[in-house]
C-alpha cells in the first residue's frame, strides 16, 4: 500500500495545518493561503505541505502561485503520489502525460476502498458494470469461458458478469480494492499490476475482458488495445467505458484529474486496429456533485490477430488472494 503523509510530524506546523483547514471550510481562501505559506517555509520538504498550498492557490484562481506549489510538490515527490503532475496538466504548465502517475492512482484507491462501494453506488449513482452487462448480452454470446476485469477495483464488475463466466479474473493497482474483491469471493484469481504496464500474452488467453471506469485513467489508449487485442482470442469482446470529451482533441485531461475521450477517437483507435465496433452508447456514466457525468459505453470485437513478443507469464507480478489476506508471489 503507498503511504502518504498528511501530518509533519510536528505539532505545532500540524495545529497552523488545522487553521488553515479552518478557514478553508469558512470560505476564506486568502487566509488559509497565508497560513500555508507559512507552514511551507517552517517544514519545506513536505510534499502535502505544498500540494495543499497548490490546491488553495489554484480555488483563488492564483494559477502562478498554485504552478509553483505543484512543481515543488513533483521536485520533492517524483513518484507523485499525491497527483501534483497531474494538475499541472489541468493548468496547462506541462505537456500532457497520457497517463496518471502509477503511485497517484494507487495511493487514491488504496484511501478510497473502504467507502467505494458507498459512495460510487449508493451517493453518484454509478451503474457502469450493469449497462455493460445488459450491452454484452444484446451481442448475443450467452457464455464466456476465462473472463479478465482490469482495474476490477472491490469487484462490482465481477459481481455482473460471474454468472456468465467459466473462470473470472481480476487486476488491480491497488492492494486494498484487491483485498475488497477478495472478499466480495466472485474471482477465480486476483493480481496485482498496472494495467498500462502489462507483459504480452501470447498465445490468447481470454474471451471476454472487461474495463468499467478504468481507462479514464489512461489518456492515450493505444498500449492497452494492443494488449488486449493480444490477450483475445479471435473474435473475443473488449466491453469497456470512457468519459465523454466535449472537445475535439482525442482525449483531455479534466479538472477531475480524470481523462474525456473524444468519440472519434475511440473510432479511429479501434477501427485501425482491426476492430470491429459492435456498441458505442452515449450515457450517463454516474453523478458528480450533482451533475450528471456522460461517456460512451463501448463493446467491441477483436477481428484480427495482433502480433507480439512471447513473454514467460513469470515475469508480470501475480497477487493470488489465499484467505484474508492478499500475498505476493
Amino acid at each position: 500500500m503507498v503511504q502518504v503523509r498528511l501530518n509533519a510530524g510536528d505539532p505545532r506546523v500540524d495545529r497552523r495545518m488545522e487553521f488553515a483547514e479552518i478557514f478553508e471550510r469558512e470560505g476564506d481562501i486568502q487566509a488559509a493561503i497565508e497560513v500555508m505559506r507559512g507552514v511551507t517555509e517552517f517544514v519545506p520538504d513536505w510534499v502535502y505541505g505544498w500540494h495543499k498550498l497548490g490546491c488553495l492557490a489554484q480555488e483563488a484562481g492564483d494559477r502562478v502561485g498554485a504552478v509553483a506549489a505543484f512543481e515543488r510538490a513533483v521536485q520533492l515527490d517524483p513518484s507523485d503520489t499525491l497527483g501534483a503532475g497531474v494538475l499541472l496538466e489541468v493548468l496547462g504548465a506541462r505537456a500532457p502525460s497520457g497517463q496518471m502517475p502509477v503511485a497517484f492512482v494507487e495511493a487514491l484507491f488504496d484511501q478510497y476502498a473502504d467507502r467505494f462501494d458507498q459512495s460510487l453506488v449508493g451517493k453518484l449513482g454509478y451503474r457502469v458494470p450493469q449497462r455493460l452487462g445488459a450491452l454484452v448480452s444484446e451481442v448475443g454470446q450467452g457464455r464466456f469461458s476465462q473472463v479478465l476485469d482490469l482495474g476490477c477495483g472491490t469487484g462490482l464488475s465481477g459481481a455482473v458478469f460471474r454468472p456468465i463466466s467459466d473462470h473470472l479474473s481480476g487486476v488491480d493497482i491497488s492492494d486494498a480494492m484487491l483485498r475488497k474483491a477478495h472478499i466480495r469471493g466472485v474471482y477465480d484469481v486476483l493480481s496485482k499490476g498496472d494495467i498500462s504496464q502489462l507483459p504480452p500474452l501470447d498465445p490468447p488467453v481470454y474471451d471476454l475482458v472487461l474495463a468499467a471506469d478504468v481507462l479514464i485513467y489512461l489518456g492515450d489508449l493505444s498500449a492497452v488495445t494492443h494488449w488486449v487485442g493480444a490477450a483475445l482470442h479471435d473474435g473475443g469482446l473488449f466491453a469497456f467505458s470512457v468519459e465523454a470529451a466535449a472537445q475535439t482533441a482525442p482525449y483531455v485531461i479534466q479538472p477531475s484529474r480524470r481523462y474525456a475521450h473524444a468519440r472519434s477517437y475511440v473510432e479511429e483507435i479501434f477501427g485501425a486496429a482491426g476492430w470491429s465496433i459492435l456498441t458505442l452508447s452515449h450515457d450517463v456514466l454516474r453523478q458528480d456533485r450533482g451533475a450528471d457525468i456522460w461517456g460512451y459505453l463501448c463493446v467491441v470485437r477483436r477481428d484480427r490477430p495482433v502480433a507480439c513478443a512471447p513473454v514467460s507469464l513469470g515475469e508480470a507480478v501475480a497477487v493470488e488472494c489465499e484467505g484474508p489476506e492478499v500475498s505476493l508471489h
